[in-house]
């Protein structure tokens, strides 16, 4: 198992199941909404949705705990996972819920909608392609680091915050710089993601890169000039 049991407590109601997990800095709290319904057999249940909130002890508001998320599920499953994912990502390491988060604190939606496990990612040079307002894509690579809610990016030019939700794609050396010098060796690789030194050329398949004279590599196919053959380059 990759995370910790949670102790709910569990209590039953008429018309509502409650689970409730309180600490000394939070209180979680899942809500089953139960219909009657024919033809049940005993011990079984209609719950039609499950409603979850965390909500914060440490700085609560006037006396009231703060509420920090909430949100609906049409399983009891999917309310738990969100409780852990926020759980992992609220409250520091060092209070000890980390165990009960496990790879839900690192797994960020992009905006593609596609959830990403980034434990890999950490402590490694990463090129990130974020989404713009009017729509253009722009990438920027940096050493790669989670706080929280969001990834930052350490740069020459300083540290870059990035929210994971305007992001289309992350690569890593291990995974993408690395095959691509497998598969092209070109002498003006610049060692992060699909970004070469030079200018977009005929025949190239990329784009200007984030940097002044630099082209950069988004589509799925090789570029016939700086990775060889037009064979589809795998990314991901």
């Amino acid at each position: 198992m990759d995370e910790d049991v949670i102790p709910w407590l569990f209590t039953d109601s008429p018309g509502v199941l409650m689970w409730h997990w309180v600490t000394e800095h939070f209180a979680a709290t899942i809500r089953g909404l139960e219909l009657e319904a024919d033809g049940l057999q005993d011990g079984q249940r209609n719950v039609r949705s499950y409603t979850w909130e965390l909500a914060d002890l440490i700085r609560s508001n006037q006396g009231i705990p703060r509420l920090l998320v909430e949100g609906r599920s049409r399983e009891f499953d999917d309310a738990e996972r969100r409780i852990r994912e926020h759980v992992g990502k609220c409250y520091d390491p060092q209070l000890g819920y980390r165990g009960y988060a496990g790879p839900h604190a690192w797994t960020f939606a992009l905006a593609s909608g596609e959830e990403v496990d980034v434990r890999e990612y950490r402590g490694s040079r990463c090129s990130v392609t974020v989404l713009m307002p009017d729509g253009s894509e722009r990438t920027v690579a940096g050493d790669f680091s989670v706080d929280r809610y969001r990834w930052t990016l350490s740069t020459p030019d300083g540290r870059m915050e990035i929210v994971p939700e305007h992001v289309v794609r992350i690569t890593n050396r291990s995974e993408a710089a690395t095959r691509a010098t497998q598969l092209a060796r070109h002498s003006t690789y610049s060692g992060v993601g699909r970004l070469y030194r030079e200018e977009p050329g005929p025949g190239c398949t990329g784009r200007p890169g984030f940097m002044v004279g630099t082209v950069d590599h988004v589509t799925p196919e090789r570029c016939p000039v700086h990775e060889g053959a037009a064979v589809p380059f795998i990314t991901g």
